[in-house]
């Protein structure tokens, strides 16, 4: 499968457990080559290196070797654990790839992605419940990435409230757009500086290597200086779109 276009190969002994995957990422099935192979398994397999980044959270384990393209989970046993575990591994591949996951819903409009990023209760879920239908790329997690010059942002399976399967396809960045509850709607522009600090606790990264979060924070200085980003302050209707740039 791919997301974001990164490749990638599961491997899955389990009957139950491929049915259940095949389902959830049936959106995002493709044929690309030179993957990454995820093997699902009970143990490690050890191969005299340390993993180049390792994940352990109570029985859930990840770990992608040095300089290869194969990773290992342990503990997926049903497809809520492996969704856990691609996003732990997505958001480090994708240091690779200039890109990062964010807490967001991505809506397209006229061929343009409008990302709305915040907190769980933000608005993330009631942006998507009102925007037309095929427009939400997803309303829980965002991927981002720059590419040829510009930043797309990506549908992605994982979802949230508004029980979106994802849609495996990318646009144009028009915006990332901070949200808050009010009674009107209002947009408020943000620099650099503003929007940096509006995303940074809504990015999902794992890693406690002090390599890899340089990387990522040279990866979001370039997005917020190259994507515009605001305040939106809107009230749970349809109306909220007028107050946005276009």
């Amino acid at each position: 499968m791919s997301i974001g276009c990164v490749p990638l190969r599961l491997h899955v002994c389990d009957a139950r457990l491929f049915s259940e995957a095949r389902e959830r990422y049936r959106a995002f099935a493709a044929g690309e080559t030179q993957p990454y192979s995820v093997y699902l398994e009970d143990s490690f397999r050890e191969n005299g290196k340390n993993p180049e980044f390792a994940y352990d959270f109570t029985a859930q384990k990840a770990a992608l070797r040095a300089f290869s393209t194969e990773s290992q989970f342990i503990g997926a046993k049903n497809a809520y654990a492996l969704d856990s575990l691609l996003r732990i591994l997505l958001s480090w591949v994708l240091l690779r790839h200039s890109g990062f996951l964010l807490h967001a819903a991505t809506v397209v409009r006229n061929d343009r992605a409008y990302v709305f990023t915040g907190s769980s209760g933000a608005g993330k879920s009631t942006v998507a419940s009102l925007s037309p239908p095929g427009s939400v790329l997803t309303d829980e997690i965002s991927l981002l990435r720059r590419e040829n010059g510009e930043w797309r942002a990506y549908g992605t399976p994982f979802w949230g409230e508004f029980r979106a399967a994802g849609s495996n396809r990318s646009a144009p960045v028009a915006g990332i757009f901070g949200l808050k509850h009010a009674r009107g709607n209002f947009v408020e522009a943000l620099g650099p500086a503003g929007l940096l600090r509006n995303i940074l606790p809504n990015v999902l990264f794992f890693s406690g290597e002090p390599a890899a979060n340089q990387r990522l924070l040279e990866i979001l200085g370039q997005a917020v200086k190259e994507i515009s980003g605001y305040t939106l302050a809107f009230r749970r209707d349809r109306t909220f779109w007028e107050a946005l740039p276009s």
